[in-house]
């Protein structure tokens, strides 16, 4: 018998078992997919470096780069270049740059001085009660403390840029609780943030907030993983049954027409939600999870386009540009991946990130490659004074792209905590839990193992 199974192959799941495997325990991981790490792709296309899915790591806890150091990849990190400190805004159809510090901030267009004015006396307005909070939207959130000029040039966007979400569904406390525990801690968002630069200053260990690449791309984090996994990672492997008893869990899979059997005292679920409901589980975890509320995922397409340099009349200083729900702009926004990091294109050549589609355009769920082309092409040369048309381009769909942390979101991880506690030996972890981003992802694994070798 085992010590773990596994099932998911995302980064979540790759990791736990890496550092399962680390610790000296039996594992197996199961992923249905014929190549690991869920959407961290990268793709070498006529010279250009292309993400498919996320773009950037930002490592939120020293431990992330331990384990990057651990898994020899220390030397392959590519940092964000510091040239490309601006991250625009669109607004009335032109790319605006945010504010970085407080006097780009009193000049800054994207605010007039009354929402300036707003903004700078957040501080003094008082808390709203613990329980109104607990279901209190990100735009009810932040009209309340912000005002409803920020909401529109500054969250929403935001919201689309890491969600590709709406602000009016994602709860704050869930989508964003580090702004929610500033405002119950600290009584303030201003007062919070102070608080935990503070805190960074006297801990030499915090990391500095940088988001970093690798040479060859992200995918090289969990090709890197799945290689030390060895022959503990079954890919192409469609899991047909789980079963539990007294010993533990049976699991059954099956790869290129043949049936596996797993037995192991732990179970660990990395997978979207959508896709835990849709698991072989036996009576009664599949009643009570079938019952369970799910999490939206809209679509979201990654179209990557290759433009010469002097195609772009913009200088392309920076992360690249947001765009708010309230502009005319179709596309989501555009990443300049080019400026980013090293060696994403040749020399003399840009490439842009667009993304469309998302919770606020879900017309778009079924737009053809060409439709989509002409939206972002129209857009973008409008946006940044592009001539002619992209040398290349490279769409990539995603159709369940990012879990929405909408109301649906409490009921469903109280579902799974209650399976955790009723079933020893079952956990769950990924991004329909414990928050989307890589980072979080990561720190989810290892929670998930520490988990079990502290209950060892």
């Amino acid at each position: 018998m085992q010590d773990a199974i596994i099932v998911g192959g995302g980064i979540t799941g790759l990791t736990t078992g890496y550092l399962l495997q680390q610790k000296g325990l039996d594992i197996s991981v199961v992923e249905k997919n014929l190549r690991p790490g869920g959407p961290i792709q990268s793709v070498s296309h006529n010279g250009f470096l292309i993400e498919k899915g996320p773009n950037s790591l930002l490592p939120s806890d020293p431990w992330i780069f331990s384990l990057i150091d651990e898994l020899g990849l220390g030397n392959s990190i590519s940092e964000e270049d510091p040239q490309a400190k601006n991250r625009y805004i669109v607004k009335d159809g032109k790319p605006v740059a945010a504010p970085t510090n407080p006097l780009q901030f009193l000049t800054n267009p994207l605010f007039s001085f009354r929402a300036k004015l707003r903004l700078l006396t957040e501080p003094f307005r008082k808390p709203a009660p613990l329980q109104y909070t607990l279901t209190e939207s990100v735009s009810a959130f932040t009209r309340r403390r912000l005002g409803r000029e920020f909401l529109d040039y500054a969250v929403d966007p935001f919201v689309s840029g890491i969600y590709a979400g709406n602000p009016d569904e994602l709860i704050l406390k869930d989508a964003f609780p580090t702004l929610h525990e500033f405002e119950q801690t600290h009584g303030s968002l201003f007062k919070g943030a102070k608080a935990k630069r503070k805190q960074s200053k006297s801990t030499p260990e915090a990391p500095k907030k940088r988001s970093v690449n690798f040479d060859e791309g992200l995918q090289m984090l969990p090709r890197t993983i799945a290689r030390k996994l060895g022959n503990r990672l079954w890919l192409g492997s469609t899991v047909v049954a789980i079963n539990r008893n007294d010993q533990g869990w049976q699991v059954t899979w099956k790869q290129d027409g043949e049936n596996f059997e797993g037995f192991a005292k732990n179970l660990f679920i990395c997978l979207p939600s959508r896709q835990v409901k849709t698991l072989a589980w036996p009576q009664p975890i599949s009643e009570w999870i079938s019952n369970s509320p799910d999490l939206p995922y809209p679509t979201v397409h990654s179209l990557a386009l290759g433009y010469r340099r002097d195609q772009i009349a913009h200088p392309l200083d920076g992360f690249g540009a947001l765009v708010p729900s309230k502009e005319k702009t179709r596309i989501l926004g555009a990443l300049f991946s080019s400026s980013l990091y090293p060696s994403r294109a040749p020399e003399e050549h840009c490439l842009l990130t667009t993304m469309l589609g998302g919770r606020g355009s879900p017309e778009l769920a079924d737009a053809s490659e060409s439709e989509l082309l002409e939206i972002a092409t129209t857009d973008l040369q409008r946006l940044f004074g592009i001539t002619g048309e992209p040398m290349f381009h490279y769409l990539t769909t995603w159709k369940h792209a990012i879990p929405q942390y909408t109301k649906n979101f409490r009921g469903w991880k109280e579902c799974i905590q209650s399976l955790e506690s009723d079933y020893p030996g079952l956990r769950f972890g990924g991004n329909s839990i414990d928050g989307i981003a890589i980072s979080a992802s990561l720190l989810s694994a290892k929670r998930l193992a520490d988990e079990l070798t502290q209950s060892s």
